[in-house]
Formats: structure tokens, sequence, C-alpha cells
């Protein structure tokens, strides 16, 4: 949720630089859920983010894993997606869909679009 210091969906409007309303994938949320469940480190992180989301996010109805829906969500609606996994954003590269990423080198995000 923090990059540098700087809250993640900061940067993304700064980057995108128009109004937006975050959304995220019910695939994913559910994952988050699962996850606030677990272990107690783990639990407390996912925890904190489940609560941002839930103030501020909308949840999208989707269907199969959390990449899947992901990649089913930005296609449906023309999102932006903002993801850390390199294998999902080859795959949303690969789809067409626009995407913002976290740059380990840097650790800042970066758009693949203009």
């Amino acid at each position: 949720m923090f990059t540098e210091g700087v809250r993640a969906i900061d940067q993304v409007l700064k980057i995108i630089n128009t109004l937006v309303i975050p959304v995220i994938p019910y695939p994913v949320f559910n994952e988050l859920v699962k996850l606030s469940r677990g272990r107690p480190r783990t639990a407390r992180a996912s925890s904190n983010a489940l609560n941002y989301v839930i103030n501020n996010f909308s949840i999208a109805k989707a269907y199969g894993s959390p990449d899947d829906s992901v990649i089913e969500v930005s296609r449906a609606y023309g999102c932006v997606a903002v993801t850390c996994d390199m294998k999902l954003l080859r795959r949303l590269r690969n789809a067409g869909v626009r995407t913002i990423y976290l740059r380990a080198s840097s650790g800042r995000l970066e758009a693949d679009f203009e």
C-alpha cells in the first residue's frame, strides 16, 4: 500500500492525472479476506489492506482466479491495472491492458502507457 513512504493510490493518481474510481475484483477481495485470517504478521497487513479497500474501493463482480479476474475486469471496463506481480504484468500486457507496476530498482510505480 505504501512505496517510498507514499500511499500507492496517491502515486497512481499522479500518474493517471485524472479522477479515478479504484476497483478491486471480487476474487482479489476474497483472497485478502482469507489472508487476513492467516498467520499473524500476514493477517495484520492483510487486515489493514482489507479495511482500506472496504472504505475506498468498489468491488467488481468477477469470477475465476484473482489474476484472471484482474484481466477480465480491466478489459471489460477499460481500467488501468496496478500490479507488482511480474507474471500478471506480462499477462496484462499481452491482453492489451494498460498497466502501472512497481519498478523494483526505483521502488516507484511506473506506467507502461503515456
